[in-house]
């Protein structure tokens, strides 16, 4: 971008900036301090280092300011600081006032996504919302994480339907791991994300009847309301919900190879399944992925009978 371009893009930008920054409660901290949250740098240091001293200055003004004259990278930086401290501030702000702006509000969350491990390009059928979610992300053909995350930046915040998107992306934009754990298989504390986290969300999905089934399958104890239901259920219901996300299941590890790969040769080896699982950190979903995987591998088990094991060949 030559000079001339900068500044016609950088006044208006800075012009939010400082209106967005006028009130905000983040004024009074170091912008050397914002600078390490966002992965930016910022030579100067000190009390008086704030963004409450920048904001008084229009563009002009600013590049006559003692440290930043002549400075366009410094100036650049500087903006970059503050823009980005709101976006974690605020995800779902109107920064994108210049095509501009927007380009670089897509970058940052790039940038979240490439400092947790997440590769971009996960299928959106993958990721976990509310079954209405999923069925406007597949109507507006959104295909990967990335076009989930610029699909949901553009939802109004009038829309109510799109509460389920706005907090994933608020997850990302804040880095709560936990939070984003609940829709993509994020293995918090290690980075990355893991087949056997992703068979977890997926058996997370089951219909309750369903992985109550499972449970019994393998002599899980269920108490006494569990069990009513377990009973009242459809097993033909059953079936189907379990033949469906089995069928995922094996969607799931044709895209995780390396750890598809690595669970068939735990099963192959007469090793412990159950180790693969225990990330979930969750007993019970625990034991519902390990029978997913089974299922989908077509390990057999001499006490299966009834309709699931005729459904699947045993």
């Amino acid at each position: 971008m030559n000079e001339k371009q900068f500044k016609k893009y950088s006044a208006e930008e800075w012009n939010h900036i400082r209106k967005r920054f006028s009130d905000s409660i983040l004024n009074a901290i170091e912008i050397a301090n914002l600078g390490q949250n966002v992965g930016v740098s910022w030579p100067f240091h000190g009390k008086g280092e704030t963004a409450a001293k920048y904001i008084e200055y229009d563009f002009e003004e600013l590049q006559c300011v003692p440290g930043l004259i002549g400075k366009q990278s410094r100036i650049k930086a500087l903006m970059d600081i503050l823009r980005e401290t709101l976006a974690f501030d605020d995800p779902f702000g109107d920064m994108a006032e210049t095509v501009e702006a927007e380009s670089m509000e897509d970058s940052t969350f790039e940038r979240i996504l490439a400092k947790f491990e997440v590769p971009p390009s996960y299928p959106a059928e993958f990721v976990h919302f509310a079954a209405d979610t999923k069925e406007r992300l597949k109507n507006e053909d959104v295909k990967s994480l990335i076009d989930i995350i610029h699909f949901a930046q553009k939802i109004p915040h009038s829309d109510v339907g799109g509460a389920d998107l706005k907090t994933f992306l608020n997850g990302l934009a804040h880095k709560d791991e936990e939070g984003i754990s609940k829709h993509i298989p994020y293995r918090r504390g290690i980075r990355g994300l893991h087949l056997a986290e992703a068979i977890g969300l997926t058996a997370g999905d089951l219909p309750a009847a369903a992985q109550l089934y499972l449970l019994a399958q393998v002599d899980v104890s269920l108490v006494d309301a569990e069990q009513a239901t377990l009973a009242k259920a459809s097993s033909l219901n059953i079936e189907t919900a379990i033949k469906a996300v089995v069928d995922e299941v094996g969607k799931l590890s044709d895209w995780f190879t390396a750890d598809a790969a690595d669970l068939k040769q735990v099963f192959s080896s007469g090793s412990s399944p159950e180790r693969f699982f225990i990330m979930i950190n969750d007993p019970r979903l625990e034991r519902i992925a390990l029978q997913l995987s089974k299922l989908q591998l077509g390990i057999g088990d001499s006490k299966k009978s009834g309709f699931l094991g005729k459904l699947f060949g045993r």
